[in-house]
């Protein structure tokens, strides 16, 4: 098994509770996240800690339904979410750092399981890959965000 950490950030001139208000309803994926063609909640009740999404994604020219759920949810701060099933365990942790001039810092950790079966290609490809697809995926979130 092969763990990749990938790491990436941008600058988004909002309130922190805006964007995470917009990233945290999940049907917004949609619209900002490069892979996800479609997601919505299935448990019941508010978003909060052990709530469960599920979703399809189109990654290296696979299409994948997970489940994830949600394992932290810090409003205005940080929101985890794990995947439950899909084709590779991941974890992915977005931290929402206030600016002194109003905008925001939004950090994006990704932390993704490749087993064998999965690794077809190097790791390296896939790596950089998924660096450049939450690169892109900050930057449409900025930039809708921002319009």
């Amino acid at each position: 098994m092969f763990t990749m950490n990938v790491k990436q950030n941008v600058f988004i001139n909002l309130p922190a509770e805006d964007i995470f208000a917009y990233v945290s309803d999940f049907e917004n994926l949609v619209d900002w996240s490069s892979v996800m063609i479609a997601a919505r909640k299935i448990s019941p009740g508010a978003v909060e800690v052990g709530s469960t999404v599920r979703g399809t994604v189109r990654f290296l020219g696979k299409w994948v339904d997970i489940t994830f759920e949600i394992v932290e949810y810090e409003p205005g701060r940080c929101l985890t979410i794990k995947s439950t099933s899909g084709i590779a365990p991941f974890l992915f942790c977005y931290q929402f750092e206030p600016a002194a001039d109003g905008g925001t810092t939004i950090s994006q950790k990704a932390v993704i399981h490749l087993t064998e079966e999965v690794v077809e290609l190097k790791a390296s490809v896939i790596t950089s890959a998924v660096r450049r697809q939450i690169e892109y995926d900050l930057v449409t979130l900025k930039d809708l965000l921002e319009a």
